[in-house]
């Protein structure tokens, strides 16, 4: 008996229309309360006593589609897919807008095994989602796992597209910064040897700076500027050097040796004078 009313009760519900309106706000709160009554008997495991509050709160409330889901969802749970599947359609002619009921279709017909039907509401799950919403990536993690929606497919990719470009331009600037911060190690190196009048090994700390050809075209121009002027003091204190080696060699009457001395001297004169033409 009891069976046979809950079955006229279904087929009188499943045709009545999805009016808005035509319920007062008593017979509403009433509707809310048995449906919270419904929901603690479901969580408790009494899928037959929730199954009472939710029928009674569709009849104060025949247009409630949250309790029209929730009808759906016990008799999915109790095995009966057919009503499930009518009770998750009427919950979406009277809302369209309700996700849940999207959701539990496409969960459905996967059940079912009708790819079909799970790839158009998972579709309509992802589509009417908002980015970045859990249920949203549910329905694509679902889709792209069936492969009958392309688009996701192609998101998926442009997505991973994105995030490689991103992460190759982070790599490339993260390289720039490190070749600048090489140079200016270099750079700063060289400029207190020039201090300490180490000439010499300042030059080599300048080469080094300028090979590793630093995006900063400001430190390259002082790089190369420190360069050309510590090259040019070099040179002349090297031709002082030889100058004053000629000289002694000229004292102990070694001329040979004065003259090769003399000869580097003038060479690096030479290379000044031409430098500054």
């Amino acid at each position: 008996m009891k069976r046979f009313l809950a079955i006229l009760f279904f087929s009188v519900f499943l045709s009545l229309p999805a009016a808005h309106g035509q319920t007062s706000d008593a017979m509403q709160e009433q509707a809310r309360q048995y449906r919270e009554a419904g929901y603690r008997h479901q969580s408790a495991g009494d899928l037959q006593r929730a199954l009472q509050y939710y029928q009674k709160a569709v009849q104060m409330d025949p247009t409630y589609a949250e309790v029209v889901n929730d009808l759906g969802v016990v008799y999915e749970a109790m095995g009966d897919l057919g009503r499930a599947e009518e009770l998750y359609k009427k919950t979406l002619t009277i809302d369209s807008s309700y996700l849940p009921a999207y959701t539990n279709l496409a969960f459905l017909y996967e059940k079912k095994g009708d790819v079909t039907e799970a790839t158009y509401y998972w579709k309509k799950r992802y589509e009417l989602g908002n980015k970045g919403e859990y249920w949203r990536e549910v329905a694509r993690q679902h889709l792209l796992r069936l492969g009958t929606y392309p688009q996701i497919r192609q998101e998926m990719l442009e997505k991973k597209a994105a995030r490689l470009s991103k992460e190759m331009v982070y790599q490339r600037e993260q390289k720039r910064l490190q070749r600048n911060q090489e140079a200016k190690l270099h750079y700063d190196i060289g400029t207190n040897l020039v201090i300490n009048g180490d000439y010499s090994q300042a030059l080599k700390e300048f080469r080094t700076a300028l090979a590793t050809n630093p995006p900063d075209k400001e430190l390259m121009e002082k790089i190369t500027d420190a360069y050309q002027k510590t090259e040019r003091i070099y040179i002349r204190e090297q031709a002082l050097h030889d100058t004053e080696e000629a000289l002694n060699s000229i004292k102990d009457e070694d001329f040979l040796a004065a003259g090769e001395k003399l000869k580097d001297a003038l060479s690096a004169v030479f290379r000044i004078a031409r430098e500054e033409q």
